[in-house]
């Protein structure tokens, strides 16, 4: 199974497997090997029993709590994931990664300030984590915390990071300064590159938002009328 495992053969080893879910006595090693398995094959609930059943054998490990911690993550199950993730952070506590899983699920309960010291925690630990430093950036903006942000993106940018969501910061980041004339453009240019439906919504509901800051009533409702299509309730307010 560790074998086949190693080789990518995930269904095999859920298949090698199988006999062990019925025996009297649990099995934590093939536990996690089926937990590793399932999650390979994004099958989350399914990883989380195995797992569940391996802590129950007495499996106490590092990668038991980490797998499970993603897995909670993948299921938005934030404050199980978080738990976890303060299992492993006390077994590896130099693990920028597990700081910046953590603080992703902080951030989606709206701890931003737990997630705010978390991501800077996984920057001290590891300063070249350009994901850390968008995801920073992120949780500044929700805090309309706007002194370093555009520092933390130009970093981000700086060790190659390349994303819309990078993008659209900027871009937002840009009308909360009350730029509108900077800002249009930024996102006008997402609403062409991107092909994700919220994305695109979210965008032209800010190129609605700078016409109407500059006046111009008539552009700002047609922007309006494209967000709102894509299902924005604000827009259609």
């Amino acid at each position: 199974a560790h074998e086949l495992y190693d080789e990518g053969e995930y269904k095999e080893v859920l298949k090698l497997l199988k006999p062990a879910e019925n025996l009297t006595q649990i099995n934590g090693e093939a536990e996690m090997l089926l937990g590793d398995s399932h999650h390979k094959r994004e099958e989350f609930i399914d990883a989380i029993e195995h797992y569940d059943r391996a802590e129950k054998s007495g499996v106490k490990s590092f990668e038991l709590y980490f797998h499970r911690a993603r897995a909670y993550n993948s299921v938005e199950e934030w404050k199980k994931a978080s738990k976890d993730m303060d299992k492993a952070i006390d077994m590896q506590p130099d693990n920028a990664e597990l700081y910046f899983f953590r603080a992703f699920a902080e951030s989606e309960l709206n701890h931003l300030t737990n997630a705010l010291e978390d991501y800077s925690k996984a920057i001290e630990l590891d300063p070249e984590y350009k994901e850390a430093y968008y995801n920073r950036a992120a949780t500044k903006m929700e805090l309309e915390d706007y002194e370093t942000l555009m520092a933390d993106i130009d970093k981000a940018s700086d060790l190659g990071l390349e994303s819309e969501y990078l993008e659209f910061t900027v871009a937002q980041y840009t009308y909360e300064q009350e730029k509108y004339e900077e800002a249009l453009p930024l996102f006008i240019a997402i609403i062409e590159n991107t092909d994700d439906k919220p994305t695109k919504g979210m965008a032209n509901y800010y190129v609605a938002e700078c016409y109407y800051n500059l006046g111009d009533i008539d552009e700002s409702c047609q922007y309006f009328y494209k967000a709102a299509k894509f299902g924005d309730l604000d827009a259609q307010e």
